[in-house]
Order: C-alpha cells, then structure tokens, then sequence
C-alpha cells in the first residue's frame, strides 16, 4: 500500500487507549496525527490547521458525533472534509444515524486495521481539500461564549453548570457595572442578565450596552432573566433591546433551547457575513489575478513584438549591409572591366603598328641578307638585328595574349549570360596571378575535358579570382596549388585545393560572414568569400570546403549544368 505524505488526520476519541492506538496505525503507515478527547476540541483544534481527514468517535461526551459532522458540513470551508464515523455499536440503525449526519464513511471499531485504512486511503483520493492555517481571530468553529450577569451566585452556579454541559464558556459576574467591565475586557456571544439587580437593574444595563453596539462594537446577544415573569417585565425587556425574555422557573431544558436558537441564528448571520467577504475577496482576488494575466500577456506580447521587430530589423541591416557590399564589389568589377577594356584598346592600335612594323622590318633585313657579297661586319650586324626582331615579335605576342586575357576576365565584350571555357578562365586568374606565384608556388592543373558551362561569366571569374587568390595567400613559402575541372551527375564542379596552413575548426563557420578575415589589417576585407558565396548561391549551386590545419584547404565550386538565365 502506497503511503500519503504530508496528510494530517484528526482523531476525535474519548478513550486515550483507543486514540493512542488509532495514533499508532495511522504514523506507522506514514500520515501525520492530532488527537482530541471531546468535539469541542476538535472545533478549537481545526481553528488553528485544518486536517485532511476526520476518524471521529460516535460517542462523545458533549457534542456527539452525529452533531460534529453536521457543524463541519455546515460551514462552507470545511465541509469538503472527509469524515469517517468509529464506533463499537453495530447497529444499522446507528449507522444509518451516522451517514445521514454528513459522514463519508462508517467502520465499526471491531474491524481489521487493514480495513480501516483501506478506507482512510480512498477518502483521501476523493478529497480535495488542503490544509490551511487559519488565524484564531477568523475562526470557523468556536464555542459560544456567554456572561451571566446575576446578583444571586445559588443560581450563578446552577445556571453555569448547566450551560457548560451545553458546550459554552460561562463567564459569571455578581452586577450589571461588572458585567460592563468584563464586556470591555473581553468578547462574548451572548449576555444573560437579571432584570432585577441592586445599584443596576437589567434594563439600564440594556440600554448601555444598546450605547456600545452605537459605537461600532460587534453585536451582542441579550437574553434577559426574571423572577417575575408577567407583560409589563418582557416589554421592557425588548423595548430595553433585549432579544428574549425568560423566567427563571423556566425548565433548563427550555432555557437551553432558546439559548441555543438565539445563538444559532447570530452565528448563521456571522457566517453569512462571512461567505460575503469570502466572495468579496475571491471576486477581488480573482479580479486582480485577471488584471495580472492580462498585463503580463499584454507584457509578453510587447516583448514578442520587439523582439521580432528587432530580429527584422537586423535581417534588414543584414540583407543592406550585403547588398551595400555587393553592390560596391560589382562596381568596382564593372570599372575594372571598363578600365581593362580602354586598356585594351589603347593596347590594340599601337600594338598592331608594332607588330606590322616588326613584320616589315623583319621582311627587309631577311631580303637584305641574301644579298650577295656583303662586308663580313655588315652580314653580323644584319643577323643579330634579324635575332633581335624576332625576340621583340615574341615579346610583342606576349603582350597581345595579355589583352586577350584582360578582355576574357572581364567579359565586357560578351552577353550578360552566356556559354564560357572555364578552362579559359581559370587560365585568366592564374596569369593575372602569375606575379605572386612564380619562384615559389607550382601550379597543377586537371581539367576535364570538356569544360563549357553556362553562366554568367564575369561573375563566375569573380569567384575563380577570389578562391585562388586566398589559396596563393594561404601559402607562406613553397607550395602547390592544384586545379580540377570535372562534372559530377547534373553538376560542374571546379576545385581549388592549396598546400597552406589550413583554417581553425572555430572559423570555419564564419569564413562566408561579410568582413570575417584572419590577414592582418589593410591586407584583407573579408569580402571576397561572402561575395562569392551570393554569387554561387545566385546560380543555384553550392562552395564546399574541407580543410585541415598544417595540411591546407580545399574549395569545390558546384555550378548546375542546366542553369538558365
């Protein structure tokens, strides 16, 4: 059997031995216990914590049983509380008596422990109730408190023992000044006063105390006693603002009842008051925790708002800041390109001139020299200047490859979109490249063996230009670059692959970030890898790269074969 932690159960029992053994099974199966030996403990008990379960014994001396369930069901904080009936009589008729009371359940003290505590368990899983602590100045179940205010201490005493069988707390007092006294002092529910009394009678009493209910004090129950029971005396009692009038050759049992009528509708009245302020407060409470619902989603919805305003807005810097950097690249790539095509048409026209003359020249001195019968010194000079010429048609064939080269880079004599040789365009870069290599870095080129792709060329050298340009960087002293071209499934892939130093596992996610670069200030932007991914990424395909540190790195271009414009 599962135990139940934290549970407080309250044993209602007369017998100590019955109460300490109850005590004994509910601790040993884990629940924590209070005993009280008589009902009216138990209300005072449950004014300070209330319990999870009730074990109350049918039989008590002053408020029975019966009548405890039915005070602990009346009031609307504890009438969710189970209540379990222990009692050694049998009867079907008690325990009938028992359930109609209000009780949950009913087991006889003759049963096995085992029973009894199956029983505690599942009124415990029904219940719902937590314990509370409550303040002694609310409290829900209190003993009537009663002063007796009489000259006659004979009955004084007969009528305090009558009403301390009844459950109350008797206060008693010899006059009407004392009886006031005591009322300051303390409080109480009810007021019994002889109407006839030396120094002050019952009616003026009445009547100070009609005074002291003016003043705000808490209403007070005034039940007004009298040897000579006749009209004129119950007049002036209620016109005095007394709330009953009684004889005192009245039966007790009597007394006892309107007593207990009179107290039981002031304590309703208390209740009521009580389940108004209860509502009162909950409405309030409610209310309160309402407006905090609110104003904390209104706060999360704000805070949601601005961070996704934020989030946007730092997309939006990004996507500019990206753009600003595109855009900057390009035109610096169309003035290179405007630049390389005055060049080369500078370039052209005297070039053109040079090499015709160089032709000329060469045509004559070849004529020249097979002349016959030339002076010895004179046929030399011919055949060294012959040597000359041919040296400078070669030098000026290197410079027309030049142009070719610069005018293939830039693309300016070529559509948007076209069909390019990468081979062709790879060679471009490397030539352009050739200053920072020669001496140092050997170059090994794979290319396949076709190596046309359509794309939008200038952009795709931008690419090549970049890629190669970090390989020749990341390579200190001697090394080798090495260059593939090949097609893999419905992709053209071009890969660039350096026997450098390699990149740090810890930037290899951040080498595409705009302004990201390792190269010491005014050597590196931190563009170039961001740029060529855009330009990639516009042509639909992919940059891949492997790299490990001491070993170097390689870039993979993957470029679609069926790329449209």
């Amino acid at each position: 059997m599962s135990r139940e932690n934290n549970k407080l159960i309250l044993v209602v029992e007369d017998s100590a031995t019955q109460a300490m053994r109850l005590q004994h099974v509910l601790e040993t199966e884990g629940f924590t216990t209070v005993c009280c030996y008589s009902g009216e403990e138990a209300l005072d008990q449950m004014n300070r914590v209330l319990p999870d379960l009730i074990i109350v014994d049918y039989h008590l001396p002053g408020i029975q049983g019966d009548e405890l369930c039915r005070q602990i069901h009346m009031n609307l904080t504890t009438r969710s509380i189970p209540i379990l009936i222990l009692t050694a009589d049998e009867t079907q008729a008690t325990e009938l008596h028992g359930l109609e009371s209000g009780a949950d359940d009913f087991v006889s003290k003759s049963e096995e422990t085992d029973i009894l505590l199956l029983r505690v368990h599942n009124l415990l899983r029904k219940s719902r109730h937590d314990t509370t602590v409550l303040d002694v100045a609310r409290s829900l179940f209190r003993r009537a408190r009663v002063l007796i205010v009489d000259d006659s201490p004979t009955y004084r005493q007969s009528l305090t023992e009558e009403l301390r069988d009844e459950g109350c707390e008797v206060t008693q007092v010899p006059g009407a000044r004392e009886g006031l006294l005591a009322l300051a002092d303390d409080d109480f529910d009810c007021v019994m006063v002889d109407m006839v009394m030396p120094e002050m009678d019952g009616v003026a009493f009445c009547k100070a105390l009609g005074e002291r209910n003016r003043d705000g004090d808490a209403p007070l129950v005034v039940l007004m006693l009298s040897a000579y029971e006749n009209k004129e005396n119950v007049a002036r009692a209620l016109e005095a603002g007394a709330d009953d009038f009684i004889g005192k050759s009245t039966e007790m049992s009597v007394l006892r009842a309107r007593l207990r009528a009179l107290l039981r509708r002031k304590f309703l009245s208390e209740q009521n008051q009580r389940i108004v302020e209860e509502f009162r407060l909950r409405e309030m409470e409610a209310l309160r925790a309402k407006a905090e619902k609110d104003a904390a989603e209104a706060r999360a919805a704000l805070a949601e708002g601005l961070a996704r305003a934020n989030r946007d807005l730092e997309e939006a810097n990004q996507k500019l800041r990206e753009t600003q950097v595109h855009l900057i690249q390009s035109e610096k790539m169309a003035s290179l390109g405007q630049l390389v095509a005055g060049i080369a048409h500078e370039i052209n026209n005297p070039l053109s001139f040079a090499l015709s003359n160089v032709f000329s020249v060469e045509g004559w001195l070849a004529s020249v020299a097979e002349a016959d019968a030339l002076p010895a010194d004179l046929a030399a000079k011919i055949t060294k200047s012959r040597s000359r010429m041919t040296d400078t048609a070669q030098g000026l064939e290197r410079v027309r490859e030049l142009v070719v080269k610069l005018r293939t880079f830039s693309r300016l004599d070529e559509g948007e979109f076209n069909t390019i040789d990468v081979r062709e365009a790879m060679e471009s870069v490397l030539l352009f490249l050739r200053h920072k290599m020669t001496g140092r870095i050997e170059v090994v080129r794979d290319y396949a063996s076709v190596n046309d792709l359509a794309c939008y060329g200038g952009q795709l050298n931008q690419v090549l230009m970049n890629i190669v340009a970090n390989a020749v960087d990341a390579i200190e002293d001697q090394g080798i670059i090495t260059v593939r071209t090949g097609v893999e499934g419905d992709m053209f892939a071009i890969s660039v692959q350096d026997s450098g130093s390699g990149i740090p596992k810890e930037n290899m996610e951040r080498i595409f970030d705009p302004f990201f670069t390792t190269k010491p200030v005014g050597q590196g932007t931190g563009l170039g890898l961001a740029i060529s991914y855009k330009i990639v990424q516009a042509h639909r395909g992919r940059i891949e790269v492997a790299s490990e540190l001491g070993q170097g790195t390689e870039f993979r271009v993957l470029i679609p074969r069926t790329l449209t414009a």
